[in-house]
């Protein structure tokens, strides 16, 4: 119960506890409090509290507001409203759904809504009502038998919890519509393809007011959680909540489903949704073994048929008003429901089942199922009471009496076991899917490409990649680990760095893409030496003119000396280098160290030959014939600056690439590192021995959560069939048949003997 519905709290003296407090509801509605424990804690929870109740004195101005926009206000409270003259006036009805305007699915008379209604009416005058409703197990009776027409929309929203989301979010619904007016997406696109082919049976999504409140509702929630956008089904379940829910309702309603009720079912990947198939594989092969071993020797793909019963919450699979029966003690209950639903279906229709050795003729028995739901299920029993239970109600009885071992807890345990087979699963098939769509790859083979893959997403997933990626391109910090993990020279941030992100971001967009990652690495690991060379100089190029300048030119030394700190050259192995340490005055003692000084010294000769071959720019009242001093020919140290125009900042010069190709081939080091070293120096093979250190922890996850055992409920069930009497508000003695259970008290055992199949399943 929010603190906003609380209007007095009260000590209460008592004898039997230390302390006691009364607590009276907006609604009239007194329960007591009473505290054991240390009076420290129990006075610090009550200043606490007060605290709460103090701080929410604001809100409580919104309530009237959220309270008329709730049919059970309308039917039992004293709500009045100010009128143009000042006078008051009786509480309007309240915006509700779709089925207002365009009649509710089904026969009211038939549902018995009225005595529903008159059911509801009495309870909640007894025990409150919308946001100080008490759930006693009264309330999981009249969810079970159906809600009425007024009410389903308001209890949807009560008992999955999202008219809490909407109460703390005070027109946010108006406040998206208002800033993404008239705004674009990829999502948007999408939801447009399926409007039309949404409930189309529903009068209402005929028309243009039902259309225009489903794209509203499903526009905003895609620009609310950019990270799933649109999904496939959304519109149906969405069509659905319209139909009882205001759009406001709705909207939250959907927020509930997909980040709390079914996480992952909407998802980009859509991991809970096949997870979830995976748990229901695993409950049929346990409950009915027999019929699981028949699909899997036919080859008949349970999935098929599965899938969209999940994924829509049978809203699509069968007629409204049973679809939405199912919708009732879903979001009481929760996900166990869809689980129980499709056990039940199977079990009832499994020796039909057990003759059929192909996906068509499975999907053909199913449909004819759903489209005989309202039918009797024993038409020709002698029994008038047994006659009139009808297939949608021997489908509830087997699935909350049979199947009500089937328990949170249990799900919650398969899901542990299955969920990173299914992972597995889903990145393996979206690696496959991207890689064959990378191009201009270059030389690199198939393993390389698996192996930036695996590394890509792991410089950028806190999470597994099968959960949905979060992120798609790669930004500046990202490619700094992900070098870094191929890499042992990209172990700080660097210029070179900060330049192959820019060149790799062909399309400008500030991060980088798989295929722009790949494109780039195939370039640097490019084995022609000339294409190598050609690459390195065009990182320094930075407006293409074909020229570096002097800063350029040290800049390239720098980025030299940055991959070349932890290079080992080849040429060290087996080559003699002496000679290149000796023309540099320098004679380094054999081994590592001595490859250290042959780059440093070869990045020094490159410092001194580019400036020396160094072409001057022709600037205004510059002479052309006016050439570079050698810096040899140079003799007092103090006249440099006046006689060597390369370091002379008033004698601007470059090199082009020629130029640059000539004084890297001069030295043997800088041949070698551009021939085979820089390219070298990537190695994709330690993102396969990560991947396979990152299984192996996995794996042993997997065996520890395989050991958890789940404990199991058995809930209530009560159903009785339907019928419709007067307009009179007072609840009458038969319409609490409806609760009893006396019509169906001894039909249960019947339907197990005689109705199900004589065949094990």
């Amino acid at each position: 119960m929010p603190l906003v519905a609380i209007r007095r709290v009260e000590r209460l003296a008592s004898k039997a506890y230390l302390f006691a407090l009364t607590i009276q509801t907006l609604h009239g509605l007194k329960f007591n409090l009473q505290f054991v424990g240390l009076r420290s804690q129990i006075e610090q929870f009550c200043d606490q509290l007060k605290q709460n109740l103090r701080s929410n004195v604001s809100d409580m101005r919104l309530l009237r507001k959220f309270l008329t926009t709730l049919h059970s206000e309308y039917m039992l409270s004293d709500i009045s409203t100010s009128g143009p003259d000042g006078k008051r006036e009786p509480m309007a009805v309240p915006p509700g759904g779709l089925g207002q305007l365009f009649k509710y699915p089904g026969d009211a008379r038939k549902l018995r809504d009225k005595s529903k209604l008159r059911l509801w009416a009495e309870y909640m005058r007894d025990h409150g009502r919308n946001l100080t409703l008490i759930r006693l197990p009264t309330f999981q009776k009249l969810i079970r038998v159906g809600l009425p027409n007024r009410l389903r929309g308001e209890m949807w929203e009560l008992t999955s919890g999202s008219m809490y989301l909407r109460l703390a979010h005070p027109n946010l619904y108006q406040s998206l519509q208002k800033e993404y007016v008239g705004r674009t997406s990829l999502a948007i696109e999408e939801i447009e393809k399926d409007l039309n082919r949404s409930l189309p049976e529903y009068p209402a999504y005929q028309s243009e007011e039902g259309i225009e409140r489903l794209r509203r509702v499903l526009t905003m929630y895609s620009w609310r959680n950019e990270s799933v956008g649109y999904c496939q089904a959304m519109n149906i379940v969405v069509a659905a909540l319209l139909i009882y829910m205001s759009e406001e309702q709705a909207f939250w309603c959907l927020s509930m489903l997909c980040d709390h009720l079914l996480p992952g079912y909407y998802s980009q990947t859509m991991y809970g949704t096949l997870l979830d198939q995976r748990v229901f594989e695993a409950l049929v092969e346990k409950t009915m073994p027999i019929l699981w071993e028949h699909l899997v020797k036919s080859d008949i793909q349970l999935s098929v048929v599965s899938l969209p019963w999940f994924l829509s919450l049978y809203v699509n699979s069968m007629p409204l008003t049973f679809a939405f029966r199912i919708l009732d003690v879903f979001f009481l209950e929760g996900p166990k429901v869809l689980f129980q639903i499709g056990l039940a279906i199977l079990r009832i229709n499994g020796e039909e089942l057990l003759d059929v050795n192909d996906d068509g003729s499975f999907i053909s028995i199913l449909k004819d199922y759903f489209s005989r739901l309202g039918d009797s299920a024993h038409p020709t029993s002698k029994n008038d009471k047994l006659r009139e239970v009808t297939k949608f109600q021997e489908l509830m009885v087997v699935a909350f009496k049979e199947f009500s071992v089937i328990t949170e807890d249990i799900i919650t345990e398969q899901r542990r076991k299955h969920k990173n087979h299914v992972l597995d699963g889903i990145e393996s098939f979206a690696k496959r899917t991207q890689l064959r769509n990378l191009h201009k790859t270059g030389h690199l083979a198939q393993t390389d490409l698996s192996n930036i893959y695996d590394r890509f997403f792991q410089a950028l997933q806190s999470a597994r990649l099968g959960l949905g990626p979060t992120k798609t391109l790669m930004d500046m910090e990202s490619f700094q680990i992900f070098m870094q993990g191929i890499t042992k020279w990209a172990i700080e941030p660097h210029d070179f760095l900060a330049r192959l992100f820019h060149r790799w971001d062909v399309e400008l967009r500030g991060g980088l893409s798989l295929q722009d990652v790949a494109t780039g690495l195939g370039s640097i690991m490019e084995k022609d030496i000339m294409n190598s060379m050609a690459y390195f100089f065009e990182l320094y190029d930075e407006d293409g003119d074909g020229k570096v300048d002097r800063e350029g030119i040290l800049q390239m030394s720098e980025g030299l000396l940055y991959i070349t700190r932890h290079i080992t050259p080849k040429a060290a192995e087996g080559e003699d280098m002496s000679h290149q340490a000796g023309s540099n005055g320098a004679s380094p003692p054999p081994g590592k160290e001595a490859v250290a000084v042959d780059y440093l010294s070869s990045i020094s000769a490159f410092i001194r030959r580019a400036f020396e071959y160094a072409t001057p720019d022709e600037l205004e009242g510059d002479s052309v014939s006016e050439k570079l001093v050698p810096v040899d020919s140079l003799s007092s140290s103090n006249n440099k600056v006046k006689a060597n125009a390369a370091l002379d900042p008033n004698h601007p010069l470059h090199i082009t690439l020629p130029t640059f190709r000539m004084v890297v081939l001069a030295d043997e080091a800088l041949e070698h590192l551009f021939a085979h070293d820089f390219a070298a120096s990537i190695n994709m093979r330690v993102a396969g021995e990560v991947k396979r250190r990152i299984d192996e922890m996995e794996r042993q996850a997997r065996e520890q959560q395989a050991r958890e055992d789940a404990a199991a409920s058995k809930p209530s069930n009560q159903q009785l069939p339907d019928d419709e009497d007067d307009e009179d508000d007072s609840v009458r003695e038969k319409d609490r048949d409806i609760l009893t259970g006396l019509e169906i008290e001894g039909v249960v055992d019947l339907q197990m003997k005689n109705n199900l199949p004589s065949r094990p399943v």
